[in-house]
């Protein structure tokens, strides 16, 4: 299996950290967001499934749980240690692409580990009208960033973002039990 640390040395450009979100942060990630009740849920980006352990005790029995991972490698990974996860390697602007290869309308959740930080602009933007696109009208999306970035200009255009899409947008506890300490972003469509 690949460590995040060595996808982080290989690719720093596409993976945003260099040790996996801690069990804190994923917990937080799940909760308050509709878990429960959702016929589909997705995770953009994966990785090493730190947040996909967390996501799989909290699905319904007959909901589905579709995880899209762009890097091949942790992609493959994933299958064998998540036989519930439909694993789909891919980007995540594909979402609505995504969701229709398996034959689903819209996810009621959406949750991102995705490095938005690292990011163009551009990125940002298709990968948050794919989230749009394929999440169902008061569909629930959770993502998270660092603490220290938040006050700089790409932290704030980030969260303005989010605040223009969402009909809702949350902030979460601090969970300083990660490196480095993040909070969730809850957004609602």
């Amino acid at each position: 299996m690949s460590s995040i640390f060595t996808r982080f040395l290989c690719h720093p450009g596409r993976v945003g950290a260099f040790c996996a979100s801690s069990r804190a942060l994923a917990v937080e990630m799940t909760r308050s967001i509709g878990m429960g009740s959702a016929r589909t849920v997705v995770e953009l980006g994966p990785g090493t499934g730190a947040i996909t352990r967390e996501i799989i005790p909290r699905l319904n029995k007959g909901s589905d749980f579709i995880a899209v991972e762009l890097d091949p490698e942790l992609a493959e990974s994933l299958h064998g240690r998540f036989p519930r996860a439909r694993i789909c390697c891919g980007c995540a602007s594909h979402l609505p692409r995504i969701l229709e290869q398996e034959n689903k309308e819209a996810a009621d959740v959406i949750l991102s580990g995705l490095p938005w930080a690292i990011f163009p602009e551009k990125l940002q933007d298709e990968i948050l009208e794919g989230v749009l696109a394929g999440l169902a009208p008061g569909g629930r999306f959770a993502t998270f960033a660092y603490i220290q970035g938040v006050m700089l200009p790409a932290g704030i255009r980030f969260r303005r973002r989010l605040e223009n899409l969402f009909s809702e947008v949350e902030t979460s506890r601090i969970v300083w039990r990660n490196l480095p300490p993040a909070f969730v972003y809850r957004c609602k469509k």
